[in-house]
């Protein structure tokens, strides 16, 4: 026979006389709902709450439209419209629930939805341990903050300290980025979250990947480590970490820097790299290595600091390196103090102390241009001071000099010389292939042209002023110009040289 017991509001300690045992149970959980019932057959204990079902158990309320309570296990299952209020700050939301009192552990159902004031949790189903303030969820889950929304396959809540753990397919979004890992920390007061494995970030103006690192959201700043990848604009960054302040849209590179130009087809490597979005300019520094990448012949220069800088008058690229400038070409190499690239001008200028070697050619000046077509170098000007020295042999070099020297070239070669004000030359005539003697000529305008990489004539195109001088009776000071110095030992000869100033 059924024992019922029926009030619109049934108060724990009426039902304590009517349930023996119940009596020492109501001390740790309170209940009351419109209707409770009891089988006195069913030596468990079980009763059944329908209507209006409310819970207490220590800090925490829980309401819901029916329930089983299993008193001696201190087991309560509730269904429908369940609703939980702990410290009346945390309210959970769910279909279904199943706590052990004993344990303090609540299992919930159906679209669960944990609400804590600064953050949401959804997830279909959730594992509550109300004791030590954890939740956990395995098969998806999803929180909401004032700035960040996270999902994940399964993830951890310690509701005291405000942290989140996720694994498995992480993804967080908020206005300003998109972010995939493997794994996930995250901390909904102070909105800094840190991820491990491999990671991706999108955003608006750039794309990041790397294995580690940080996002302070509040104050919008990165950092990212391990095999680092980023893409902003036409430039692709690889390095060993990175920060990215994205508010101020600055980035900072640190350890086998290399930036890429996907436009003007250049690479530059370094050991430490500063990025300023807004001003679409980057300084690499610590030994700097710049490829201009070409075919069938690329460019490489190395200096202490590199800076590139895409200039909006021009809408191209400034190249700045210094100092200890050298580069490195199969058909040219060179080295100065200082040097300045702006591409749409296909201008390169050397500065303090340039020289620059073509083939058995050494050329030098106060100032030095160089400039490049599609197929390789155009022209070559040397401005103030201009000397030009070709080497016969060991003791014998041609010589020129004057106020300004313009080589010309045809595929990379130089066969044409003018020499523009102030003109001296030394030159060695031959005959079949034997020196006879040393020419001086003094000359305002003189042509020199160039055959198989080496002086075929010199035309002198204002009244000159020569002599011939038999080797014979030459002095040590005769022949060389003022100004003659040198400089083969400090030439690059490879790629691996221009790393070395000597």
């Amino acid at each position: 026979m059924k024992c019922w017991i029926r009030s619109a509001v049934v108060a724990v300690f009426l039902l304590s006389l009517f349930v023996p045992g119940l009596a020492q149970e109501v001390r740790e959980i309170q209940f009351q709902a419109d209707t409770l019932s009891k089988y006195p057959s069913d030596p468990s204990g079980v009763i059944r709450l329908q209507g209006n079902v409310w819970m207490k158990h220590k800090n925490m309320i829980l309401t819901c439209d029916s329930a089983y309570y299993d008193q001696p296990n201190s087991h309560f299952i509730g269904y429908r419209r369940v609703h939980i209020v702990k410290a009346d700050t945390l309210h959970i939301y769910a279909g279904q629930i199943d706590y052990n009192g004993k344990t303090e552990l609540a299992r919930l159902d159906g679209n669960v939805l944990m609400d804590n004031v600064r953050e949401k949790l959804k997830a279909p189903r959730l594992d509550y341990n109300i004791k030590e303030e954890v939740a956990w969820y395995f098969g998806g889950g999803q929180i909401i903050d004032s700035i960040n929304t996270v999902e994940s396959f399964w993830g951890y809540y310690y509701v005291n300290r405000n942290e989140f753990f996720f694994k498995e397919n992480v993804t967080l979004t908020n206005p300003d980025n998109t972010l995939i890992t493997d794994s996930l920390k995250y901390n909904s007061k102070t909105e800094i979250m840190w991820f491990e494995g491999f990671t991706q970030v999108y955003s608006d103006t750039n794309y990041i990947s790397c294995h580690k690192g940080f996002y302070d959201s509040k104050k919008k700043i990165s950092a990212f480590q391990d095999r680092v990848y980023m893409q902003a604009k036409e430039q692709i960054l690889r390095t060993d970490s990175l920060i990215y302040n994205q508010a101020k849209k600055f980035t900072e590179a640190f350890r086998s820097v290399e930036l890429r130009d996907t436009v003007e087809n250049m690479i530059v490597t370094g050991g430490h790299l500063f990025y300023d979005e807004t001003r679409n300019q980057f300084r690499i520094t610590k030994n700097v290595e710049y490829i201009m990448a070409d075919e069938p012949d690329s460019l490489f220069l190395h200096s202490d600091t590199l800076v590139s800088t895409r200039e909006d008058s021009t809408d191209s690229r400034r190249i700045q390196a210094f100092p200890k400038v050298q580069f490195y070409r199969t058909d040219i190499q060179g080295r100065c103090d200082s040097l300045d690239y702006l591409v749409s001008d296909s201008l390169i200028r050397l500065f303090r102390d340039p020289v620059i070697w073509q083939d058995n050619n050494q050329l030098t000046a106060d100032t030095l241009d160089l400039f490049l077509a599609e197929d390789g170098i155009k022209e070559m000007a040397l401005r103030s001071n201009g000397f030009m020295a070709t080497r016969e042999d060991s003791v014998c070099y041609n010589q020129i000099r004057g106020k300004v020297i313009t080589g010309l070239f045809r595929q990379d070669q130089l066969y044409q010389v003018n020499v523009t004000g102030n003109g001296e030359c030394l030159f060695y005539p031959k005959d079949k292939e034997e020196i006879i003697g040393l020419n001086k000529t003094v000359c305002s305008s003189i042509l020199i042209v160039f055959k198989e990489k080496k002086m075929d004539h010199i035309a002198f195109l204002t009244e000159p002023d020569n002599k011939l001088t038999p080797l014979n009776e030459l002095s040590p000071q005769e022949r060389y110009l003022d100004g003659f110095n040198w400089l083969g030992d400090k030439r690059p000869l490879s790629r691996e040289a221009i790393l070395e100033w000597k």
